[in-house]
């Protein structure tokens, strides 16, 4: 004859491990309800920012590649100020974007093609900063040189130029850049950085004509210093 099932009293359910790590883990959620809810809620809410933030950053690049393009339509084809309207547009809406950034350094080269330093200033200093070209490095830096060396600041003249040497393209272009560092050292009285800059491109560059010509030029600029 079978023995009747032995009943499981309340106080032995409550003693049993596997229950008694259920109900901990019940009140633990109950306790932190809020917490998990406002985390999960923050999670989802950082996601759909992101996915915003991605949306939004593809839909301005693409704005700004369309304006930029006609801009450069109207440059090919010599027009200007056609031109300006759309860089202008691309900068203010769109500046923090590729285009955005190339723009600056187009504006900046018509301004500085037309003589307006003044206007062209800001927009080689932004490229300088901000832009990410490396073929356009060389050609602002020194037309930043240009602009102030007309406003006799030599100072801020040797610091581009500095940079056209660091971020040049090539050997050859850095060896210009030296030598333009050189005329710019002796024209505040560096002699001995000018002597050094001309002697290590006369080293590096005896077959190349055209940069031993230079480097003699400035060569006889300090000689002649030397004697005044």
């Amino acid at each position: 004859m079978l023995k009747p099932k032995r009943k499981i009293t309340k106080k032995e359910i409550k003693h049993d491990p596997f229950l008694e790590s259920i109900f901990s883990f019940k009140e633990h959620l109950n306790e932190k309800k809020q917490l998990y809810t406002r985390s999960v809620i923050g999670f989802l809410a950082v996601i759909l920012l992101v996915l915003f933030y991605t949306n939004n950053q593809s839909v301005n690049r693409e704005a700004a590649e369309n304006i930029f393009s006609k801009a450069m339509v109207y440059i090919g084809l010599d027009d200007n100020e056609n031109a300006m309207i759309h860089l202008r547009e691309v900068i203010d809406e769109y500046g923090s974007t590729s285009s955005g950034k190339d723009a600056s350094y187009y504006l900046g080269r018509i301004y500085f093609d037309k003589n307006e330093y003044e206007m062209a200033l800001p927009h080689f200093e932004r490229y300088a900063n901000k832009g990410n070209n490396p073929l356009f490095y060389g050609s602002t830096y020194q037309a930043l040189v240009e602009i102030y060396k007309s406003n006799n600041d030599i100072t801020k003249a040797i610091k581009y130029q500095r940079m056209s040497r660091e971020n040049a393209n090539s050997k050859e272009e850095g060896a210009w850049a030296a030598l333009g560092l050189a005329e710019l050292s002796l024209a505040i009285g560096n002699k001995q950085d000018a002597l050094k800059l001309v002697n290590d491109v006369l080293a590096d560059f005896e077959d190349n004509f055209e940069l031993k010509q230079k480097a003699d030029e400035v060569m006889g600029k300090i000689v002649g210093w030397e004697q005044g």
